[in-house]
């Protein structure tokens, strides 16, 4: 029963946080068609891709001094429909899918890296303050070049990043694994989220 439970709240996470309704064709329709610059299009395109959980997009120079893509996006909710035990997992795979959409929306401008932060609300109790209250914060980054894209793409040229992956699906597992191979951790503050 407990299997059960856990396998219908992901479902329900991955239709319920699906970042948008957009299909592979429209963002590439929407991509090729592009002459504004790389800002004013990830300001463009990304609300599509993410929808409400699109929090803002920064471009500047990274510690190797060339371009960087910094996005942030997460939910607004401080409620979590995870079990304990699942939500590293989902939190990392669905970090996964959306680092895979919008790395593919944005491939054909030109920058080193992308740069992924997942900022969520949560209920915090402070030390001086017993009362709960809920603040955000960005509790994983993680970053990955742009060469590392689009060698993935190049590998998988078929693969759908904007079909929503199905609950046991080998292909989506392994696709998961390879993403999360090339990008780096920068920051993980998961461990620390109490799931209750």
């Amino acid at each position: 029963m407990n299997l059960v439970l856990n396998l219908i709240i992901t479902l329900v996470l991955f239709s319920a946080c699906r970042p948008s309704e957009i299909t592979k064709e429209e963002i590439t329709s929407i991509r090729d068609q592009n002459k504004e610059t790389l800002t004013i299009f990830s300001e463009k395109i990304l609300p599509k891709i993410l929808g409400s959980e699109f929090k803002r997009v920064e471009t500047g120079v990274d510690k190797d001094n060339q371009n960087e893509v910094h996005i942030t996006y997460g939910s607004n909710s401080a409620l979590t429909f995870n079990d304990p035990s699942e939500y590293r997992k989902v939190l990392t795979e669905y970090q996964s899918l959306v680092m895979l959409r919008i790395g593919y929306a944005l491939n054909l401008h030109h920058f080193h890296r992308l740069s992924l932060s997942l900022s969520k609300p949560f209920f915090i109790q402070g030390e001086k303050n017993p009362e709960t209250e809920i603040q955000e914060a960005e509790i994983f980054r993680t970053t990955i070049s742009q060469l590392d894209l689009v060698k993935f793409f190049e590998n998988h040229p078929k693969f759908d990043p904007y079909k929503s992956p199905k609950l046991g699906d080998k292909e989506w597992v392994s696709t998961t694994e390879e993403v999360q191979k090339h990008w780096k951790v920068e920051l993980d503050e998961i461990s620390r989220v109490k799931v209750e």
